[in-house]
């Protein structure tokens, strides 16, 4: 009797190490600051938030933004639901605020292995709620994959192509891009992160091309401040960029 109280200690005692284990928080992988996606989801049962402030300047025209904000939430089966926010415009003497968008990510694989990459697919909708001369008043849907590369266990290749569908208060067509990404991402130090990307997009109109760059400052396992500045490279594109941001987790 008292080997099989000991065999059913030990066993009681190895399940609550797994259990205490598995309910360690996942890192804080964010979409932001750069335009590429991650392949990662946020876990079922989790809410993350991720806000920023941007400023843009092209030509003797400057627009701010603030805060765009990204709702994640994890409903489990490797798929989070995404809700964002364009926020509040400011061009000239003009004001408004932006349009929302609705959408889904779907992790098709987990972790990179290999040749094999971290992969994943985001669906979305931008829903006209802004207003005039912020708004593109329609209905636009956006299709990415996206893949991520680890090179070194501090250093990653992510990349997301696919289209998007933008409409036009002056036309009545939408106007169809393939756009993509390729940014190389590093841990500097255990809570400071780096990256580089290049992005674009090619439609009807040209072809446009930008560069950016910054940092990521990891403040607790649950809150990271982002930093990042860029410029346009061809095309339709900003000749500067630059904003900040704040990303946290909610905890449960």
């Amino acid at each position: 009797m008292r080997r099989v109280v000991r065999a059913l200690l030990l066993l009681l005692t190895v399940h609550l190490g797994s259990g205490v284990a598995s309910a360690q928080p996942p890192e804080l992988a964010t979409d932001r600051p750069g335009q590429s996606n991650s392949a990662t989801i946020v876990l079922r049962g989790m809410v993350q938030v991720e806000a920023g402030y941007l400023f843009s300047s092209a030509g003797d025209v400057d627009r701010y933004e603030v805060p765009s904000a990204l709702v994640r939430v994890g409903l489990g089966g490797r798929t989070e639901l995404r809700i964002g926010h364009a926020g509040m415009g400011w061009v000239e003497e003009r004001h408004g605020t932006g349009d929302s968008e609705l959408g889904v990510k779907v992790n098709l694989i987990e972790r990179a292995d290999s040749w094999r990459p971290e992969l994943a697919i985001l669906g979305g909708i931008s829903l006209p709620t802004g207003d005039d001369g912020f708004s593109s008043d329609g209905i636009d849907p956006s299709f990415l994959v996206s893949f991520a590369y680890e090179l070194s266990p501090r250093l990653s290749l992510g990349s997301n192509i696919g289209a998007a569908w933008e409409s036009s208060s002056e036309e009545s067509t939408r106007d169809a891009a393939i756009v993509y990404s390729l940014a190389l991402s590093g841990e500097l130090t255990d809570g400071v992160g780096a990256f580089l990307e290049l992005f674009g997009d090619r439609q009807t109109k040209g072809t446009s091309a930008s560069v950016d760059g910054g940092l990521t400052f990891l403040l607790t396992d649950l809150v990271q401040l982002d930093v990042y500045v860029g410029r346009g490279l061809r095309g339709l594109t900003d000749d500067l960029f630059l904003g900040t941001g704040l990303s946290f987790r909610v905890p449960r």
